[in-house]
């Protein structure tokens, strides 16, 4: 079939090429649209050959053709491609294509980018489809400088956090505000697809944010969608087929070398040795963390119909999206469908209307964490990073072994090998889905009044439904795990609704002074329902609850510019929120910017041939957050709490469940951008640098109280500051030459996070039970581990007796720890901060190129300055029970004076005090990622049908630069952690990893 299918390519591409044989030649001159002025090494090519050439200094051409067309770019210029029938004079002339020119949305309206005076990044569609994601967040990683894009883990499914310049807050949320066509959505960039953006602006500061006002404080992020082009109907089909599998795993010792190591803790800790009759010859030797992995495919489709007339604008597309996990049981499949609809009525009314629709299956296994404070069980990896080798997945029946005392017929293989759970076991017998349906949609009437002033009003909902269902099947040794089996199911749905409505104008006065206005109002209300079924046989509901917010908004802006060299702006906007109390619930923010074009300047025009843009920026202004628990201002109470009365059985009641305060208010965050665009050559090289300076305050953090106050959840309160300082800097190249060109473009971001004040300190990054990893408090990161420092292995007697005391139970081999204030003894006063796991720098690096019908891409992504607490090495380094150790463990822990700096002996005795929470197991996790690397050709077509043929393929994830000893340097969310926001990340418990996945794909259109 393959062979059949590559002759019929070769006989329609031999067929196309005979098409036209006459040779012509077209000879001409290429000029500035505007100026007139001979344009100099403009690229002529005959489309689909490799037949070019350049324009003289004169701007004179000629080339011999023959086809029909000619294309004509140049840098800075818009390409053209014109028809030319037979020999003769073609004269061509180029419009500009300057970025300055170019219309981006800014929040409510839309502005020129050379009238942007905030901290603006805008990034297009061709850039966000070069990953095969269903999530338009991870299309967006290492795209923006000061953005930092990290998925919760790699299971097919799993949801990204987006942190723009840092993170400001300490218990509420810190992701940013998406807005997609003018609407809110609460599922931030899931709820659209990659391919149907036209582009994203992210606004990073108060004077690009601001206009939103208390929802800004985490940055915005602003997404168009396509819409239909003007000409005939286009049909466009992409597709993509693929395959997954695994990166680098963490070595583990094999069965012999566990043994032996075993041994050696048995001889310390004078326990029986496995040796003699307990040694057997049915020994597996299972890496069980690769076995839990699969090559997974993947397939994606979408098609679009679009076009466009003098009064009808008109998008329709379609995706299906279905992922495979390299996890074993795990899978991820979407529907989506979009409507993007505009009508103009009459000269002065137009209409649109646009919908956007999804519908989604996840097959979930446990991603991360040990199951503290989630309902998903203990991650799968962990389980196999533990899992014992001498132990085999099945046994010669096929069932899956449980306990090795089953297995081998003795419990003392319990204590030989570990009674952990089988991790194939876990990843088979999770039973767990979670189905959810979305609905964004938006009315939109633009209506031109006189005075150059326009009316525009949107209407938008957003609706979604999420349903997880479990089943928790009995299996194990004896039924052990999951007995009795049970199930259950969570339900939610929300709905909300949008009303905005807009009025600007702008004028223009003596040629020279522009004037840009804006007022408007918006409503905001959102309703929704939780719903929990427990495992009653009658499927009744166990708890549910409604709830509802709304947000009521008045805002303005004003935009200056004189000559577009002198720029100044101004606004401001009255929020009123229902998640605060009466008194409280109105907050005002502002921001005001001011920029010049210097290269505008008369004394500055003779540098403009080199020199073509130098534009100074300056903002500052306030913005807010909302972000608390609903009814966070007043007392909660719950049913079904147990009162016990007497000696009988106890009552059921109610409970307080949380404590309110009335004296809520808004967050605040003021910020002060600094900024500098420059552009070289026609705009071949250029950067933008922006300083920023944003300080949080009033914070919305949960009281530290006491345990005496109840089990009730502490009241919210307005404290402490947080500073989040840094520099962004993008940068770019462009290359043009008659076949071919190149262009970079490089991003950076350097972030400096500190408490500047808080009352308490706040502890968080749970590692054991009642341990934690992590100290929130004044003078360090909100990433900030604070931990014991290790300082090396007690090599004997002499060191320890002349070392601080750190217990009775100390010998040689084991972790000596630093006396940090020098008493004498190792206690919680020698902690001390060291690290963070918010990154310092952030990077992305594209790199493409084309030659004649090839294309190349080659995308790098990157994080550093940060580190990683590997919780999971307290057990494969730590020797816990009798479970499996990692293969560096083995070749390095300590067997005598001089043997071992850095791993301690072999001991289960001495795990308390080996395995305290310390630089041990605080590793560097900055890393440099080669994100995508993709390879395509486009097809020389003469075919009516199909206008456009490029077929590529892909490499996603294809290699990593880190230090970092575990699965993945990014994939550091832990599930039990989820609650906590952004303190506690940085705590790897075994977390899903990221893919590698290699893609073929076509694009076409007709």
């Amino acid at each position: 079939m393959l062979k059949k299918a590559l002759f019929i390519m070769f006989l329609s591409l031999t067929s196309i090429t005979l098409l036209a044989q006459q040779i012509k030649t077209i000879s001409g001159v290429v000029t500035d649209a505007a100026t007139g002025e001979a344009l100099i090494g403009v690229a002529i090519m005959e489309p689909g050959t490799s037949n070019g050439t350049a324009t003289d200094l004169d701007g004179h051409y000629t080339l011999d053709v023959k086809g029909d067309r000619l294309s004509f770019s140049y840098v800075g210029y818009k390409s053209q491609v014109i028809t030319v029938q037979n020999a003769g004079t073609v004269n061509v002339k180029l419009a500009s294509n300057s970025e300055l020119d170019e219309v981006i949305v800014v929040g409510y309206t839309a502005q020129k980018k050379r009238e942007v005076l905030g901290a603006l990044t805008n990034v297009k569609s061709e850039e966000l489809v070069q990953l095969p994601v269903s999530n338009t967040a991870e299309a967006l990683q290492g795209r923006v400088a000061g953005v930092q894009v990290t998925t919760a883990s790699g299971a097919p499914g799993a949801g990204a956090s987006v942190r723009v310049r840092g993170a400001g807050s300490i218990n509420s949320s810190n992701d940013p505000l998406y807005i997609i066509d003018g609407i809110p959505a609460t599922n931030g960039l899931n709820s659209v697809i990659p391919t149907d953006i036209e582009n994203i602006s992210v606004l990073k500061d108060a004077s690009a944010a601001a206009i939103y006002g208390s929802r800004a404080n985490n940055g915005v992020v602003l997404i168009t969608t396509k819409k239909g082009k003007k000409g005939k109907a286009k049909v466009s089909y992409n597709g993509q087929f693929g395959a997954q599998v695994h990166g680098h795993l963490t070595p583990m010792a094999n069965t012999g070398e566990y043994i032996n190591i075993y041994n050696a803790a048995a001889k310390n800790d004078g326990r029986e040795l496995l040796e003699g009759s307990w040694l057997r010859d049915d020994f597996a030797d299972v890496n069980h963390l690769k076995e839990i992995f699969q090559t997974a495919l993947m397939t994606i489709h979408d098609v679009s119909v679009s076009g466009a007339n003098d009064k009808f604008n008109y998008l329709a597309s379609g995706s299906y999206y279905n992922q495979e996990g390299i996890i074993k049981n795990s899978k991820f499949e979407k529907f989506t469908g979009s409507t993007n609809l505009s009508y103009q009525a009459t000269k002065w009314l137009k209409i649109g209307l646009s919908a956007n629709a999804g519908k989604s299956t996840t097959d979930l296994v446990p991603s991360s964490g040990d199951g503290y404070g989630n309902s998903d069980g203990g991650s799968v990896v962990r389980y196999a990073f533990m899992r014992n080798p001498a132990i085999p997945t099945y046994d010669q029946n096929g069932k899956l072994v449980d306990k090795p005392s089953e297995y081998f017929g003795n419990a003392i293989y319990d204590s030989f090998f570990g009674d952990g759970y089988n991790p194939i076991g876990v990843a088979k017998m999770a039973d767990r889905k979670r189905d959810e349906t979305t609905l964004l949609s938006k009315v939109n009437v633009e209506v031109q009044l006189p005075y150059n002033t326009v009316w525009n009003t949107n209407f938008g909902i957003d609706y979604s439904k999420s349903e997880v269902k479990a089943y928790n099947h009995t299996w194990g040794t004896n039924d052990r795990i999951n007995n009795p089996s049970s199930q259950s199911r969570d339900n939610s749905e929300n709905l909300g609704w949008t009303l905005n409505s807009v009025f600007s104008n702008s004028h223009t006065f003596n040629e020279s002074h522009r004037l840009t206005t804006m007022v408007g109002t918006e409503a905001i209300r959102y309703n929704g329902t939780n719903k929990n079924f427990g495992s009653s046989i009658n499927g009744d509901t166990r708890y549910s609850a409604d709830w509802a917010s709304s947000l009521l908004s008045f805002f303005g802006k004003v935009d200056y510019n004189y000559n577009y060299k002198y720029y100044l702006s101004a606004l401001i906007r009255e929020d009123g929120s229902s998640r605060f109390a009466k008194g409280n619930r109105w907050g005002t923010f502002y921001a005001i910017s001011a920029g010049w074009d210097v290269n505008e300047e008369e004394f500055f025009k003779p540098l403009t041939p080199v020199v073509n843009l130098l534009k100074l920026r300056a903002g500052w202004g306030a913005v807010g957050n909302q972000d608390v628990s609903l009814y966070a201002y007043s007392d909660k109470y719950m049913p079904y709490y147990n009162y016990p009365f007497g000696g009988g059985d106890p009552s059921t009641g109610y409970a307080q469940t949380q404590l309110g305060n009335t004296d809520l208010k808004w967050e605040t965050s003021n910020q002060l951008n600094l900024g500098l665009d420059m552009a070289f050559l026609k705009g071949e090289y250029g950067f933008s640098v922006d300083y920023y300076h944003k300080v949080t305050k009033d914070m919305l953090i949960k009281a530290p109280l006491p345990p005496s106050i109840g089990n009730a959840a502490p009241y919210w309160v307005n404290s402490g500051k947080v500073l989040n300082e840094g520099v962004d800097v993008e940068l770019y190249i462009r290359k043009q030459y008659k076949n071919a060109g190149f262009s970079a473009s490089l991003n950076w971001g350097y972030l400096k996070n500190e408490v500047l004040k808080l009352d308490a300190p706040i502890q968080a990054g749970r590692v054991d039970n009642g341990i934690y990893a992590k100290l929130i408090e004044e003078g360090h990161s909100l990433g900030s581990y604070y931990l014991y420092e290790m300082d090396g292995i007690f090599q004997n007697e002499a060191e320890i007796v002349k070392s601080a005391y750190q217990g009775s139970n100390v010998q040689p081999g084991d972790v000596k720890y630093k006396d940090l204030n020098g008493d004498g003894v190792i206690d919680e006063k020698d902690r001390k901060h060291m690290g963070t796991s918010i990154p310092k720098q952030t990077l992305g690096l594209n790199l493409q190129g084309n030659l004649n019908n090839w294309d190349l891409s080659v995308f790098f992504q990157g994080a550093f300055g940060h580190d990683v607490y590997n919780q999971i090495s307290h057990e494969t380094e730590g020797f816990y029970r009798g479970f499996n150790v990692s293969k560096d463990y083995y070749d390095n822990y300590w067997r005598g004076e001089g043997t071992s700096n850095t791993h301690p002996r072999a001991s289960w005795s001495a795990k308390s005090n080996n395995v305290m929470v310390s630089s041990r197991f605080l590793e560097d996790a900055s890393y440099l990622r080669l994100k995508n690397v993709q390879l395509g050709y486009t097809f020389a077509l003469k075919s009516k049908l199909i206008s456009n043929l490029r077929v590529y393929g892909s490499a996603t994830n294809l290699l990593t630069f880190t230090k970092y000893s575990g699965l993945d340097p990014e994939m550091t969310v832990s599930a039990n952690s989820a609650s906590e926001g952004d303190k506690a990340n940085g705590i790897d418990w075994g977390t899903y990893p990221v893919a590698k996945t290699f893609t073929l794909g076509v694009n076409l259109t007709f």
